[in-house]
């Protein structure tokens, strides 16, 4: 009875069209494909009046403090610990002619965003965006996992422009950096 059973198997499948797979043959697996950032794209916000390329899809969100002040947040975060932030608000004076508020806004702003990265300052340079002021700096993250980060911010008529990127990467915080421009 088992002969026959094998022989009745045997034959079906001599006569199915069935397709057996190869072998497998030996492949490279692919070593960056779980790290691959996502591309790099225009991203340009017509009511925060700016430009900037940014990794994949920014998040976007808007926040209110307690002072009224709203913050407008775009952010990427990939999943290799880098992190791209763009964040503006609004200060209530004219900054012309009147060089001790650009100063404490610019010092002001660093400090938040430092702060808000939960990291410590390294260090601070002045910097401009053509005619406007402002300042680039360095900082690390409290996490011992994270990456040293690179910050600027600009301080543009009434509008304070902060970009922080995280990365291993240093040549990415520069493009990111580099990228961004105001209009």
């Amino acid at each position: 009875m088992k002969f026959l059973y094998l022989l009745l198997v045997t034959a079906t499948l001599l006569v199915s069209p069935v397709k057996f797979a190869s072998p497998a043959k030996a492949q490279r697996t692919p070593q960056q494909a779980a790290l691959q950032t996502p591309e790099w794209q225009p991203f340009c916000s017509a009511m925060g009046q700016f430009a900037i390329d940014m990794p994949g899809s920014p998040k976007i969100n808007s926040q209110i403090f307690y002072n009224q002040m709203i913050a407008h947040t775009y952010r990427s975060i990939l999943k290799n610990k880098e992190t791209y932030l763009l964040q503006y608000f609004d200060v209530d004076f004219r900054t012309s002619n009147n060089n001790i508020n650009t100063k404490i806004t610019l010092n002001n702003a660093v400090d938040f965003f430092v702060v808000g990265a939960n990291a410590k300052l390294l260090q601070v340079r002045d910097i401009s965006l053509g005619s406007y002021p402002g300042k680039e700096f360095e900082f690390q993250p409290l996490s011992p996992t994270q990456p040293v980060g690179v910050g600027q911010v600009f301080l543009v008529e009434t509008r304070v422009y902060g970009l922080l990127a995280t990365t291993p990467e240093p040549e990415n915080a520069q493009k990111f950096l580099d990228s961004f421009r105001v209009f």
